[in-house]
C-alpha cells in the first residue's frame, strides 16, 4: 500500500504514459456510468446518484492530465501541483463544468446540457450523502431516503454524464485515439505559445485562441 500511494507523489511522466491515462479514465467513467444506470434500473436510486457523480469526477482527470503535456520534467512545483489536483475531488468536479465546451462544440459532437460554475461542492457532498448514514433535521438517515427527495437530480445528473461521455468518445474510446489527442494537444499548444508571444493585450490573445480552435478539424480525431 505504501508503494501504491507513492505512485501519486509528483513525478513526471511521459506522453504515452499520459495517453493511457486519459483513455483508461474515459473507460472507467463509461463502465461507472453503465453500473450508475442499473442501479437505477434496479431501484438503487442513492447509489446510482453517487455513481453519476463519480462518472463526471473520473472524466475531470483528463483535463488534469493534459495539462501535463506541456509540463516540462524539472518543473516539480507544477508536478506536484497537477497530482494534487488529480487526487482532489473538489478540482475535478469543477473542471468538468468548463473543460472543452468550444472546441466540442467546434467539432460537432459537444454537450447541450450546462453543469453550473460552483457546483463542484454541492454534487461532491451528494455523491457521498448516497454511500453514508448521515445526520438531518435531527435524526440519522440512510442514503436511500436521501435519495427518494431527489429524484429529479439522478435524472439530470445521467443525461450530464452521458453527454460528457459521447463527446469524450471522439477522443478517447481507444489507446490509439488518446495518443492522438495527445499528439494534437502538443501541437496545439506549441503553435499558442507561439502566437501568445506576438499577442499585444489580452482581447488579442483570445482571438489568437479563437482562431486556433477554429482551425481544428473533426476528421483529424475520426
Amino acid at each position: 500500500m505504501r508503494n501504491f500511494i507513492s505512485s501519486f507523489s509528483g513525478k513526471p511522466i511521459n506522453r504515452n504514459q499520459i495517453a493511457t491515462g486519459m483513455y483508461l479514465c474515459y473507460m472507467n467513467a463509461r463502465d461507472l456510468l453503465d453500473e450508475a444506470k442499473l442501479l437505477k434500473e434496479n431501484g438503487y436510486y442513492a447509489r446510482a446518484l453517487s455513481l453519476s457523480i463519480l462518472v463526471l469526477e473520473e472524466l475531470g482527470k483528463i483535463p488534469i492530465l493534459c495539462n501535463m503535456i506541456l509540463c516540462r520534467p524539472d518543473d516539480s512545483k507544477t508536478w506536484n501541483q497537477l497530482w494534487k489536483e488529480l487526487q482532489s475531488h473538489r478540482v475535478k468536479l469543477e473542471i468538468i463544468t468548463v473543460y472543452g465546451k468550444q472546441l466540442l462544440q467546434k467539432l460537432g459532437k459537444g454537450f447541450k446540457s450546462e453543469l453550473p460554475a460552483g457546483i463542484g461542492p454541492l454534487i461532491d457532498k451528494f455523491k457521498q450523502l448516497g454511500f453514508y448514514v448521515n445526520f438531518h433535521e435531527d435524526q440519522f438517515i440512510l442514503p436511500k431516503d436521501f435519495a427518494k427527495d431527489n429524484y429529479q437530480w439522478l435524472d439530470w445528473l445521467l443525461v450530464i454524464a452521458d453527454e460528457r461521455i459521447l463527446s469524450f468518445q471522439q477522443f478517447h474510446e481507444s489507446l490509439e485515439k488518446s495518443e492522438k489527442f495527445t499528439d494534437k494537444g502538443i501541437e496545439f499548444f506549441a503553435a499558442y505559445t507561439k502566437a501568445r508571444r506576438k499577442a499585444k493585450n489580452r482581447d488579442e490573445l483570445k482571438k489568437v485562441l479563437v482562431d486556433l480552435i477554429s482551425k481544428q478539424k473533426p476528421a483529424e480525431f475520426d
